[in-house]
């Protein structure tokens, strides 16, 4: 098993050249970074049709790329502040069908260690993207970074795919919000905890996916709380579409800010009171467009680090 330690950031489309531009130019000045093939993915992901896998918090998918067939489990994993933490396996197919004889009881949670679900399962939708590859070397870790785009499909409806994600291969993940900072102060970006798998969830439920409460009062839980609600709202009103959304957004971000050390927790509000003035000053336009300011980004990820250096 490995676990998938990744750094999810939400892009507008307008901005996806820039950062292909930015990581080729960032390549092209170092000896420790390579850019990677350009892939075609085309992925199926299973369910049954009670959702047992994605209340499992489990993903298993098929993913055919160069003429291969990859079946991949995912878990939920450890919480991890503003990422992804995830166990994954991995195993080669002969044919486009799902194999289960592969699975170990190890693998699953609880209620998933009898696979008699596996007699249910049907594809509960597809991923279809375009992924950009570079293998970057920085801030004493190496990561693959790559930019998706493409679409979620399901019998529901479709959602856009528009990310930039860092995987941690070596080191720690101190240098993926270091490399993602170098790139927020350029491209406009912003963390997000929403999986490729969640997006096609959400396409049946129509909802958003918020954290759930803490179980104390401890300050440390308190604040990954707040911050995972910002960034749950944060997505939803870009995805949605929502300027009402903007209102938990800012709630969120005040609550956040109480627990935050005094420079950022001033930063924090500046950030907010920002929002605020550029979406009373166009009321009529997309609130998505409150993501092509730098500052949101640059704040979420300045955060996101410090959170998960207390951790350590």
């Amino acid at each position: 098993m490995a676990i998938e330690l990744e750094l999810k950031l939400m892009i507008q489309p307008e901005h996806l050249q820039a950062v292909s531009d930015l990581l080729d130019q960032i390549c092209s000045k170092s000896n420790e970074c390579t850019i990677g093939p350009t892939q075609e993915l085309m992925n199926a992901y299973f369910d049954t049709p009670e959702e047992r896998l994605k209340h499992a918090g489990v993903a298993l998918r098929i993913r055919a790329v160069d003429g291969r067939y990859i079946q991949t489990l995912k878990t939920r994993g450890t919480n991890r502040v503003g990422m992804h933490a995830r166990g994954e396996w991995e195993w080669e197919l002969q044919q486009d069908l799902i194999d289960l004889s592969v699975l170990e009881p190890a693998m699953l949670p609880a209620d998933l260690k009898n696979i008699d679900w596996g007699m249910d399962l049907v594809e509960a939708f597809r991923t279809d993207f375009t992924r950009k590859i570079w293998l970057v070397t920085a801030e004493k870790s190496s990561m693959e970074v790559v930019v998706d785009k493409g679409k979620v499909h399901s019998p529901y409806g479709s959602e856009p795919i528009c990310e930039l994600e860092l995987e941690l291969k070596g080191g720690d993940e101190e240098g993926l919000y270091r490399f993602a900072e170098t790139l927020a102060q350029h491209i406009p970006v912003q963390v997000s905890t929403v999986s490729k798998a969640a997006k096609g969830n959400r396409l049946k439920n129509n909802r958003i996916e918020l954290p759930k409460e803490p179980s104390s009062n401890a300050t440390q839980q308190l604040t990954a709380y707040w911050y995972d609600v910002w960034l749950a709202y944060w997505e939803a009103m870009c995805f949605m579409d929502d300027p009402v959304l903007l209102v938990p957004v800012c709630d969120a971000m005040e609550h956040l800010s109480t627990y935050l050390p005094n420079e950022l927790s001033k930063v924090l509000l500046s950030v907010k009171n920002h929002l605020i003035q550029l979406q009373g000053a166009s009321v009529d336009e997309s609130p998505a467009l409150l993501a092509n300011q730098l500052d949101i980004g640059q704040v979420m990820l300045s955060i996101g680090r410090w959170m998960n250096h207390q951790q350590t």
